[in-house]
C-alpha cells in the first residue's frame, strides 16, 4: 500500500507538472539552453570512455516489435537507400487483422505522408473522415429522457482553421478513423510489396550483446535462437513490456523474457474499459465519415464510434464502456480490496487486443452500469446486439519522468566502471518510450511519429558522417538525444492531459455535475477545442 501512495504521488506531481506547465519538464526541447547543456553533456559522457572505437554508418538496424511503430519506423528507414538491412523481430505468432479496437489518425496521417504519399493514400482509402466529436449528458432535472449536449467539435472545420500542418496542398484534412488491426494489416503488407520485408514472428527478446570482434551488435531469443553481431542500432517498439527498454534501464534484460515487467514503474488508475467490436454491416457500406459520440453518467460514460476497416468494407462500429473499478480509489485499493486474494488490479492491455476477450454475459452486465449510471445506452445497446468481439482492460499510467531516458549506448565486455565506447545504441520508440493513457486517442498518432523523428536523426548521423573529415565531430548519441528531447514533452504532455481527462470523465456522481459543467464551458469558450487540436498536431 506505501508503495502505491508513493509511486502514485509521484506520479501525480509529475502529471500536475506537465499540465500546469509542461516547459518545466525535465527533458528539454530542442534549441533550448537545456538541450546545449545536454548536448555538452553527451559529448563530455563519450570523451571520457576508455577508447575511440572507430566510427561507421548506422547501416543495419534490428527493430524489436511489429506493432504500428515498429512497421512505420521500417517504412521511414527504407524511404532512403541509406539503410541496407532492416530486420523486425516479433514475440507473436502472427498479425491478427481482427486484433482490438480502432483509433484515430490525425498526427500519425502527417507522418506517414512524409513515409510515403502512396502509402499514406492507401491507409486513407482503407479509413473514414473523422468528422465530429459529441459529448452529451444525462438531464439534471425534469422529466425527460432525451440527452443534454455538452459540446461539439466539427474536425474538419477546426483543423481548416487551426492545424495547417493537417492539410495537404489538395485540401484534404488528415484526420480519419481506422481498425488498429487494419493499419497492421496494410503496413505490413506494402512492406512486404514496397521492400521484400517479413516480419520474424515467434522471436521474443532474452538478451542483447555487443561484439568486441565483430563491432556489431547481436540478439538472443528464448527459442534459443540468436542474430549474428552485426547491428548498428536497437530500436525497442516492443511496447508497454519491453525487453529493450529493462536494457535501456539497467543494462541487463529479463534472464528468459518471459512475462517481462518493462512496466513496473505503472500503476493501475482504478479506472476499466469494456468495449465490443461490431463488424462492418451491409447497411453502413455507404457511411462516408466517422463521429464519436460521449454518453456521461453518474461515475461511467459510454463511447460509440465508427471505424474504416478496409477499402471498399463496411465500417466498423465501436462501443465502449469507462467506468470506475469497484475495488479502488483511484489508484488506491479500498481495504475489502486489501483483504481479498480475489481482488487485485485488471490487467493492462496497451494494444488493445484480443488476448482480454471477454464473455458477452459480462458485457452485458456492464450494460446495468450503464442504466445505474443514467447513460442513454439505445446506441451503446445495439452495437453490444450485434458484435462478436468483446474486450476489457485496466488503465495504467506510466511514469513520463526517467533517469535514463531512451537511449543507451552499448559497453565493450569488462571495461570498467564507466564502460567503453562503442558507438552501437539501443533506442525506444512508441508505447516502450512513452505508454499512455487511452482518453486523448493519441497512442497511435506519437508511435508514427516516433518513427519520422527517429529516422530522420539517423539520416542525418550518416549524411554528417559521410560529409565530415573530423570523427570527434560526429555523435550519434547526441542525435539520438535530440529525437528523445523533440519527442518526450508532447508525448509527456498528452499522458498528462489524459490521465486528467480519465478521472474527470469517469468521475464518481459527486463530481458528474461538475464534470458535465466544465465540458460545458470549455467547450464554450473554445478549450476543449484547442486541447484536442494541439494533441492532433504533429511534432516531429
Amino acid at each position: 500500500m506505501m508503495t502505491t501512495i508513493i509511486t502514485s504521488a509521484t506520479l501525480l506531481l509529475s502529471l500536475l507538472a506537465l499540465i500546469i506547465d509542461p516547459s518545466c519538464a525535465f527533458s528539454p526541447v530542442k534549441g533550448s539552453a537545456a538541450t546545449k547543456r545536454t548536448t555538452f553533456a553527451s559529448s563530455l559522457l563519450a570523451s571520457i570512455s576508455a577508447d575511440n572505437t572507430e566510427l561507421q554508418p548506422v547501416r543495419k538496424v534490428a527493430i524489436i516489435g511489429s506493432g504500428i511503430c515498429g512497421l512505420s519506423l521500417a517504412h521511414a528507414l527504407l524511404r532512403s537507400g541509406d539503410i541496407e538491412v532492416v530486420d523486425i523481430f516479433d514475440s507473436r505468432t502472427e498479425l491478427d487483422e481482427k486484433i482490438g479496437s480502432g483509433i484515430q489518425l490525425t498526427g500519425g496521417m502527417a507522418a506517414l505522408r512524409e513515409i510515403s504519399p502512396q502509402l499514406q493514400r492507401n491507409v486513407a482509402d482503407a479509413s473514414l473522415p473523422l468528422e465530429r466529436v459529441i459529448s452529451r449528458c444525462r438531464p439534471w432535472f425534469g422529466n425527460s429522457n432525451e440527452p443534454w449536449k455538452l459540446l461539439e467539435l466539427d474536425i474538419q472545420k477546426s483543423i481548416r482553421s487551426n492545424v495547417e500542418e493537417l492539410i495537404t496542398e489538395d485540401g484534404e484534412v488528415l484526420a480519419y478513423t481506422i481498425l488498429r488491426g487494419t493499419l497492421q494489416r496494410i503496413l505490413h503488407e506494402e512492406l512486404m510489396k514496397e521492400h521484400d520485408i517479413q516480419v520474424q514472428f515467434g522471436k521474443r527478446l532474452s538478451g542483447l550483446d555487443y561484439s568486441d570482434s565483430d563491432s556489431g551488435i547481436s540478439l538472443q531469443f528464448t527459442d534459443g535462437g540468436s542474430t549474428d553481431p552485426k547491428y548498428d542500432l536497437v530500436v525497442g517498439a516492443d511496447g508497454i513490456k519491453s525487453v529493450v527498454k529493462d536494457f535501456v534501464n539497467t543494462g541487463k534484460t529479463n534472464a528468459d523474457g518471459a512475462d517481462n515487467n518493462g512496466s513496473s514503474s505503472a500503476i493501475y488508475s482504478g479506472i476499466r474499459i469494456t468495449f465490443a467490436i461490431q463488424e462492418g454491416d451491409e447497411i453502413d457500406k455507404d457511411t462516408t465519415g466517422a463521429q464519436f459520440t460521449q454518453f456521461f453518467g453518474n461515475g461511467a460514460y459510454a463511447l460509440t464510434s465508427m471505424y474504416g476497416a478496409g477499402k471498399g468494407e463496411p465500417v466498423a462500429k465501436g462501443a465502449f464502456l469507462i467506468y470506475m473499478d469497484d475495488d479502488y480509489i483511484g489508484p488506491f485499493p479500498k481495504r475489502k480490496a486489501e483483504e481479498s486474494s480475489d481482488a487485485k488490479p485488471l490487467d493492462e492491455n496497451i494494444d488493445w487486443t484480443q488476448d482480454n476477450r471477454v464473455p458477452k454475459d459480462h458485457v452485458e452486465e456492464c450494460l446495468e452500469v450503464l442504466q445505474a449510471a443514467s447513460i442513454p445506452s439505445n446506441d451503446v445497446a445495439r452495437i453490444v446486439e450485434k458484435s462478436k468481439r468483446f474486450f476489457d482492460l485496466g488503465v495504467y499510467f506510466h511514469n513520463p519522468f526517467s533517469l535514463n531516458g531512451w537511449v543507451r549506448e552499448f559497453s565493450k565486455p569488462n571495461s570498467g566502471w564507466f564502460g567503453s565506447k562503442t558507438s552501437k545504441y539501443a533506442v525506444l520508440a512508441g508505447d516502450a518510450a512513452h505508454a499512455m493513457p487511452p482518453f486523448l486517442g493519441q497512442g497511435g498518432n506519437q508511435a508514427i511519429q516516433d518513427a519520422v523523428c527517429l529516422s530522420s536523426k539517423i539520416f542525418q548521423y550518416n549524411s554528417q558522417f559521410q560529409q565530415s573529415t573530423d570523427e570527434d565531430n560526429v555523435d550519434l548519441k547526441v542525435l539520438l538525444k535530440e529525437y528523445e528531447n523533440r519527442r518526450w514533452l508532447p508525448t509527456a504532455s498528452i499522458t498528462a492531459k489524459s490521465a486528467f481527462l480519465g478521472y474527470l470523465e469517469a468521475g464518481s456522481s459527486f463530481f458528474s455535475n461538475f464534470r458535465d459543467a466544465f465540458f460545458f464551458v470549455m467547450g464554450k469558450v473554445g478549450v476543449a477545442e484547442k486541447v484536442f487540436m494541439d494533441s492532433a498536431k504533429p511534432k516531429m
